[in-house]
């Protein structure tokens, strides 16, 4: 069994970081460019793509011999997420990310359009000339997926006849294929074999699953000191996620849900909406139901990676799952 050295995983994290910075370089430009490349090198997130890209790759017979690949390959999975969130806080007109000014806040939407455009440029780059050929194609599926999904979520916004179907082909845009990609991609250029690349690629996808569910959970239960988001700023935003879609599909709980959504497309959602709405979630069993579907994920996660050779790195996807996918502590029913 391979033994799981944290201290050089974390040198590796490092390089990511190191390889990170070098994409993000001014390339001469000078003034605004060089700005806002610098302020996206402060914006830093939990690196959590890359973490489970230099995972996978440990089930690879070949991970030592190209690491420095593998590092280098984790910066480009991170620099597909940063594009993405360029963009979203764009469509979001978000003014802060991570504590920092967000890029179109600080510079406006139309520099915030070709910085996400430039980053992705430097991706496609790379991967033709640092010989990422084997996983080009994952990247194209992925950004497709990516973009799917946020076309999906946005023709969704308000509508109140949105189905969980949907709402899960929605999120397995906006988070999973990420992380399929990064378990995909790390297994891939490590050596896996195709039957390994299989169930880490299905470790992503449920990983993913879980993560963005409990995100859209806690939309329910956090603020912005606890979590960094208030409270329903989904729903108000006319994002429909699984405990609504849930509770919706209770004929008597449904027009009073539907009249709240059409409070919130008005601009007229209130503290007192938001507390019925938490009830209607809870008694309907529609919140119960969405924390079951987070479970489900993790027992299917928690079982791809029992089946995966004997290798030191397993427990620490265990941990991971436990921490990243806690399920939170939700309402109670009144």
């Amino acid at each position: 069994m391979e033994h799981y050295d944290k201290r050089e995983f974390n040198r590796e994290m490092e390089q990511v970081e190191q390889c990170l910075s070098e994409y993000l370089c001014d390339p001469g430009y000078g003034g605004a460019v060089a700005e806002i490349l610098a302020d996206l090198k402060k914006s830093k997130g939990k690196r959590l793509r890359p973490g489970l890209l230099l995972m996978a790759s440990r089930y690879g017979a070949d991970f030592r011999k190209t690491r420095e690949k593998l590092c280098r390959l984790g910066a480009l999975v991170e620099l597909v997420h940063m594009a993405s969130l360029v963009h979203d806080d764009i469509v979001d007109d978000a003014p802060i990310r991570r504590g920092l000014p967000t890029t179109q806040a600080k510079y406006g939407k139309d520099m915030a359009v070709y910085a996400g455009d430039l980053i992705l440029s430097r991706i496609v780059q790379s991967l033709f000339r640092d010989g990422f050929e084997p996983v080009g194609k994952d990247f194209g599926d992925t950004v497709e997926a990516m973009c799917l999904g946020e076309l999906g979520q946005m023709e969704c916004r308000f509508r109140e006849d949105a189905t969980a179907e949907q709402y899960m082909r929605n999120i397995y845009g906006k988070t999973a294929a990420l992380c399929r990609l990064a378990c995909l991609a790390g297994a891939r250029m490590s050596g896996c074999s195709e039957e390994i690349q299989a169930q880490l690629e299905q470790l992503g996808i449920h990983f993913g699953y879980m993560f963005q569910i409990r995100d859209d959970l806690l939309d329910f239960v956090s603020d912005s000191a606890a979590e960094g988001k208030l409270t329903w700023m989904d729903f108000r935003e006319g994002i429909l996620t699984l405990p609504v879609l849930y509770a919706m599909e209770k004929e008597e709980i449904r027009p009073q849900i539907v009249e709240l959504i059409r409070s919130a497309k008005a601009g007229n959602f209130s503290s007192e909406d938001a507390g019925k709405l938490t009830r209607l979630t809870v008694v309907s069993g529609g919140m119960r139901r969405a924390v079951q579907d987070m479970e489900k994920h993790m027992t299917m996660a928690l079982s791809t990676i029992e089946n995966l050779p004997d290798h030191g790195v397993s427990n620490v996807f265990r941990e991971l799952l436990k921490t990243k996918c806690s399920i939170p502590e939700m309402p109670a029913p009144v």
